[in-house]
Formats: structure tokens, C-alpha cells, sequence
């Protein structure tokens, strides 16, 4: 996006005479320039400064008016599981990990074998070894952020290969091009935006575009891990996402990826490969009205591609925290106990994948103990949801002890995980029955 200045400085050159006398009006001339240039600048930095005020005060009513619809929903939720327990009825809650409210890790055990939680991903895996960012490095003397130049391209006009040809999805608009480098360089102050401007009473809802970027010559071409913030977060739908393994048109989609409408941060785990070049495609479907205009705003924070190399050990049957490890505890609503487990069910659901080649284990367990107090081990017993047979709890606390082991080999054909990278665990679903304590 262009950036328009708002401070115009202005100012003659009224050079003097060798040996001359100076004239007065030059001087008080260019004294007149300097003060109106300066009023006008704390005539900015003040209208500035007001605009900020309200904006953080705007911000500030907002986030207060969210915060208490979250309160409004969690306590929805805690009064339809307390009066389920008079009608003997099964509810459900989802664990979402992008919260770290109820996660921890075995720190009392071994420090080094915690797993790694990004809440801004909302995802747990594997801790790192190394990581290589294929865009950008730091910089070992000035540990500043290095960006290569970069062959970006982006075009409102692409062929979906849905038999319409190539198809102009901006067309009518005025095309902001914005900055697209500031996608690809690791600093997340700076954002690719793209602005698309129609007349208020157009018709058009909806706009797309395709960009494609060359990755840098320099560093290794495998990579196995490729990560999303599109702008704004949970705005913008992804369409496509795919990878070339060099620089023609064979561009392959991304194992695991779907087209994900109003999409937030997401990372993209595959088999390390060689990647060349990324496509992505955008589609805008939200509008804002913005000076009588109908205005889409599309773009990303940060594409990162990389190759990660993840921690291996893992030791089977080993005792809880001796492998990456992490636990999830799940309290009944207040005055209340889980009675009967119904159905257990992870995101993504690794249950899937062959009982004698699991890359996520999980016991749940009536107390912090996973030894004495198992309720049901995933490792050799079906979910009840499978099995038909409720698990008996009655506990007013759930911990589940989840274990993780790289990925050295395909748990089959309905694993959700690629081999050769980390397992990866977003929440855990459990449906279930109360009782009063």
C-alpha cells in the first residue's frame, strides 16, 4: 500500500552573496517557512494524537464488550453442564489448546522432555532442534532479520483450472498492490495488504487473487513445515496452497491442506520435500464501507516456510515425562463430578492410526497419577465411543497425560500425520455425565 504523506516540508534556498550584505527578508522569509512548518507538523502530531486516544478507547470498550461474552459462554457452558446433572443428560467440551488454561508439562520429572505449545498456532508438537527459515535468516553479528530479494508475483487474473480460463477476480476494482516483500521477512509489525476499492453501490462481494514466490537460491531446498498468518487473522479465505519442486507450472497441493474459509494462524506439516516455489490463492469475502467507497482488504502477515528438525527420543512403555510429554487438566464444573465418560475424541483424531504404531499416547487418569489411577489408555483400549462402554470416572478432576514420538514411520492409511515431522495435537473432545458431589 502506498504510503501518503501527511507533513508537507517546504523550502527555498535563498543562498547569500560572497562578502554581501544579508537581506532581512530572506532572513525573516525563511524564519516565516521554519514556523509554519513546524505549526503544521504539531498540527498533525496533535490530530494524530487524538485519533490514537479514541482509537485505544474504542479498542478498549471492544475487548471489554468480548472479554464479557467469553464470560457470558464459559458460564453458558458451565450452567448447561450443572443442570444436565438433574436430567441425567451427556454433554460435551472441547479442550482447545490454543488456550494454555489448564496445560502444563512434567517440569518436576525432566525439563528437557516437555513438549512445545504455540498458542498462536494453537497447536502442541514436538520440541525443536533447529529451525531453517527459507526466506529470511539473522544475522550472527548484528541478530537482525536478513531478507533476500524475493520473486513474488501477484495476479487478480488466474485460470482455477475449473474450465473458465484465465478470469480477472478483481475486475472493476482499484488494485492497492501493497507491499507483498513484507510477507516473507519475519517481522510481524510489517504486513502485505492488499486494497481493493468499488463504487459503494457495486455488486461485487467477493474478490480473489493468487500470488506465487520463488524460493531464495542459498539455502537447502527440503522444507516440511509451512506456516499462515493471513491479514486480517480469520478474515480471509485460503483456497489453495501448493509447492513446485522447481521453477515450471507443476505445482502440487499440500498434503493435508483444504480450502479453509475465514482462516486464522495455521501451520501445514509434510514430508520433507524440495520446494522451489509456494502458490497461494485468497479469496475476500468481507467488505467495509471506507469514504463511500466498498473497500476489500486482503493479505498476509508472514508466510514462513522451513525446514524443522524435531526431537527423536522416545523411549516405549518408558514412564510418564521420560518422553515429550505434556498434561491437559479438565475440572468438572464446581459442586459437581464426572460420572460416566461417553466418548473421547482428539483434533486431529490419531486414534485413526494403527494401535502398534501410535505417535500420540494418551492415558486419562482420575488423579495425577498414571500409574494407580488409569481410567483408559490409548494405547490398548478402543474409545468408548468405539467399544460402547462408558468409562466410569467419578472424579471431579480428568487429567489427561499425553506422550508424543517423531514421526520415523506411517501409523497407516488414515494417520492424519506425514512421516518424516512431528505429530501435532490442537484439542481434545469428551463427551460425558455429571453427578452432584
Amino acid at each position: 500500500m502506498t504510503d501518503h504523506k501527511i507533513v508537507n516540508i517546504t523550502s527555498v534556498r535563498r543562498p547569500a552573496k560572497f562578502r554581501g550584505q544579508l537581506l532581512s527578508s530572506d532572513y525573516n522569509d525563511t524564519q516565516e517557512e521554519m514556523i509554519s512548518d513546524i505549526a503544521e507538523i504539531a498540527n498533525v502530531v496533535n490530530s494524530l494524537s487524538s485519533k490514537l486516544s479514541k482509537t485505544i478507547l474504542i479498542l478498549n470498550n471492544e475487548n471489554s464488550f468480548l472479554r464479557r461474552k467469553v464470560d457470558s459462554l464459559q458460564n453458558q457452558q458451565e450452567y448447561s453442564e450443572r443442570i444436565s446433572t438433574t436430567l441425567g443428560s451427556v454433554v460435551s467440551r472441547y479442550i482447545d489448546l490454543s488456550s494454555t488454561e489448564g496445560i502444563s508439562f512434567p517440569n518436576d520429572l525432566d525439563d528437557t522432555r516437555s513438549a512445545m505449545l504455540s498458542s498462536e498456532y494453537g497447536e502442541v508438537t514436538l520440541p525443536v532442534n533447529s529451525v531453517e527459515n527459507k526466506f529470511y535468516v539473522i544475522s550472527l553479528t548484528t541478530n537482525k532479520v536478513v531478507s533476500p530479494s524475493l520473486d513474488i508475483t501477484v495476479n487478480g487474473s488466474f485460470d482455477k483450472q475449473d474450465g473458465n480460463g484465465i478470469v480477472n477476480y478483481e475486475r472493476g476494482g482499484k488494485v492497492t498492490l501493497g507491499t507483498p516483500e513484507n510477507a516473507f521477512n519475519g517481522v510481524n509489525e510489517l504486513y502485505w495488504v492488499r486494497r481493493v476499492e468499488f463504487p459503494l453501490d457495486s455488486r461485487v462481494d467477493q474478490v480473489e487473487c493468487e500470488l506465487t514466490v520463488v524460493v531464495p537460491e542459498g539455502s537447502s531446498s527440503n522444507a516440511n513445515l509451512i506456516e499462515l498468518n493471513p491479514f486480517p487473522n480469520g478474515s480471509v479465505d485460503i483456497t489453495e496452497l501448493a509447492t513446485a519442486s522447481d521453477l515450471g507450472n507443476n505445482f502440487t497441493r499440500v498434503s493435508g491442506f483444504t480450502p479453509v474459509n475465514n482462516l486464522t494462524a495455521k501451520r501445514y506439516h509434510f514430508t520433507p520435500t524440495t520446494v522451489d516455489q509456494i502458490k497461494i490463492r485468497f479469496r475476500q469475502r468481507n467488505w467495509v464501507e471506507e469514504n463511500g467507497k466498498k473497500v476489500f482488504y486482503y493479505g498476509l502477515q508472514e508466510c514462513s516456510l522451513k525446514l524443522v528438525d524435531y526431537d527423536k527420543q522416545y523411549v516405549p512403555g518408558a514412564s510418564f515425562g521420560t518422553n515429550n510429554s505434556f498434561i491437559i487438566t479438565i475440572p468438572a464444573p464446581s459442586g459437581t463430578s464426572f460420572n460416566k465418560i461417553y466418548s473421547i475424541n482428539p483434533e486431529p483424531n490419531f486414534l485413526l492410526e494403527d494401535f502398534n504404531n501410535r505417535h500420540v499416547h494418551i492415558k486419562l487418569c482420575s488423579s495425577p497419577d498414571t500409574i494407580n489411577n488409569v481410567l483408559w489408555d490409548s494405547d490398548n483400549q478402543f474409545p468408548p465411543q468405539s467399544s460402547a462402554v462408558p468409562i466410569t470416572t467419578n472424579t471431579d478432576t480428568l487429567y489427561a497425560f499425553v506422550q508424543m514420538n517423531f514421526v520415523d514411520s506411517s501409523g497407516g492409511l488414515l494417520s492424519p500425520y506425514r512421516v518424516g515431522t512431528t505429530p501435532f495435537m490442537h484439542g481434545l473432545g469428551l463427551s460425558y455425565t455429571l453427578t452432584n458431589n
